[in-house]
């Protein structure tokens, strides 16, 4: 049964984005489970995450600057306003605060990214390094399957 692209209830139509209906049509097939490595060391967050050749993904509004980095892989990116970017590994770049994106992986792809923080439980460090419930036509507590945890993640604690 299709369902209706309606705002959730007290978000504003007018606020919804290209990529917010794009995103809205992905959550009504199979989620992808993307695993994701999290690694810490005195003061740093490394999250690394494995995507599968021609998966299409949409990022969290991201709100710090902070550097990424592709190992592996061939993807190319969208953020509104700018043109579509096609990135292969090895390269590093930086994410700027208020950035999302949508990433198709020609090849398998490996992202990582560092983040300063004394923290070390990752849900905590992804609530509050970016917004994940932005996109008005998602209902309320949507996860997207990346984003899932069908175990329990990887984590690796490094000491110096």
């Amino acid at each position: 049964m299709e369902t209706a692209l309606e705002p959730a209830p007290n978000q504003p139509l007018e606020k919804v984005t290209p990529l917010d209906v794009l995103e809205a049509e992905m959550s009504k097939h199979p989620q992808l489970h993307c695993p994701v490595v999290h690694r810490f060391t005195p003061g740093l967050y490394i999250r690394e995450i494995f995507m599968p050749a021609g998966s299409l993904i949409t990022s969290a509004l991201h709100k710090t600057c902070h550097p990424f980095v592709i190992s592996k892989g061939d993807v190319s990116v969208y953020e509104e306003g700018r043109e579509v970017g096609r990135y292969q590994a090895p390269y590093t770049g930086v994410t700027q605060p208020g950035t999302r994106r949508l990433l198709y992986m020609h090849e398998d792809t490996i992202w990582t990214t560092f983040h300063p923080t004394d923290k070390t439980d990752p849900d905590e460090i992804v609530r509050e390094i970016t917004e994940t419930e932005i996109n008005p036509l998602l209902p309320k507590n949507f996860i997207q399957g990346w984003r899932q945890k069908p175990d329990q993640p990887l984590i690796q604690e490094v000491t110096p």
